[in-house]
């Protein structure tokens, strides 16, 4: 057992943006992490770890070597994240934390004034990178520790939702197969769905974004319709991962063959294991899937 502000290794990771691979090297060949052992040997991680895990995750994005952070303190790592936000597009790594301060007073205002000139301003690139994801792995902090609310987050729901669906619109004469993107009846969480959404875009594959609590049969008659490329689906809430895999089993009985359907979120590796399904299947890689997505793409573009 662990208490409420220690992570096993999977959580820690997804919380701070990295693979469970990257986290072992960095901790292992490196030594930038020490985590807690529990009484089975298990690893575990504290909130100020999974902090400096992700700090050390934006400076390697920003060119740093590992071998370089792995020895300096958090203190040093804050003062070259500083540094770095001095440069190139205004100091826009400073956004996500700014804009989630609002939503903490519930200066929508702000939060929504913030997002907006982002999305106007920035290239695609830099804004799922230095924004967008950095923003969902903050959400993820915040609501883990307890200095999100419910409400908050909904309210970032909601603004992202809001402002990114005009992003995310396909042009109306559109004509290439779409990758889909919804959750399961009783699903409400979506920021992680608009965010994988909005890296599909940037691949430059058409979406189609249909939002929260989609019966499976409603799902399958749209992938129908519009011969999709495939079905992109979250689940988060524990409380759904049984009505879920009950939902799956409908909507693969009922999607056309061919038809891969990607799962994220908390529940995605046990709706995976219960389902083993060759079509059905948790992403462990995005850049596998995005890969995946383009040979299929290929493929049909090629008859």
């Amino acid at each position: 057992m662990y208490n409420s502000s220690m992570y096993p290794i999977k959580a820690a990771a997804a919380l701070a943006g990295l693979s469970t691979e990257t986290l072992r090297a960095w901790e292992r060949r490196h030594g930038a992490i020490h985590p807690i052992r529990d009484a089975q040997g298990r690893r575990l991680y504290d909130a100020p770890t999974v902090e400096r895990l992700s700090r050390l995750h934006r400076l390697t994005d920003r060119g740093h070597p590992i071998r370089d952070l792995a020895a300096l303190d958090d203190a040093a790592l804050d003062r070259l994240l500083d540094d770095s936000r001095q440069t190139a597009y205004g100091g826009v790594e400073s956004l996500p934390s700014q804009m989630l301060d609002a939503i903490a007073d519930y200066r929508v205002d702000v939060f929504d004034r913030d997002l907006s000139v982002a999305i106007a301003t920035l290239p695609m690139p830099v804004l799922m990178a230095r924004v967008i994801r950095p923003l969902l792995q903050e959400v993820g902090l915040r609501w883990a520790d307890g200095r999100l609310a419910v409400a908050q987050e909904r309210l970032v729901s909601s603004l992202m939702r809001m402002r990114l669906l005009t992003v995310l619109s396909p042009p109306p004469r559109e004509q290439r197969p779409r990758v889909l993107f919804a959750t399961l009846p009783g699903e409400r969480h979506e920021l992680g769905l608009i965010g994988a959404a909005l890296q599909v875009h940037e691949a430059g594959l058409p979406v189609l974004y249909l939002g929260t609590e989609l019966p499976a049969m409603e799902i399958a008659r749209v992938a129908a319709r519009l011969d999709v490329l495939g079905v992109a689906l979250s689940s988060v809430d524990p409380s759904q991962a049984a009505p879920a895999l009950a939902d799956l089993r409908e909507l693969q009985a009922a999607l056309a063959p061919g038809v891969p359907v990607w799962l994220g979120g908390a529940n995605a590796r046990y709706l995976d294991e219960e389902l083993a399904s060759a079509r059905i299947r948790s992403v462990e890689d995005p850049q596998a899937m995005l890969r995946s997505l383009r040979a299929l793409a290929r493929q049909r573009a090629g008859g």
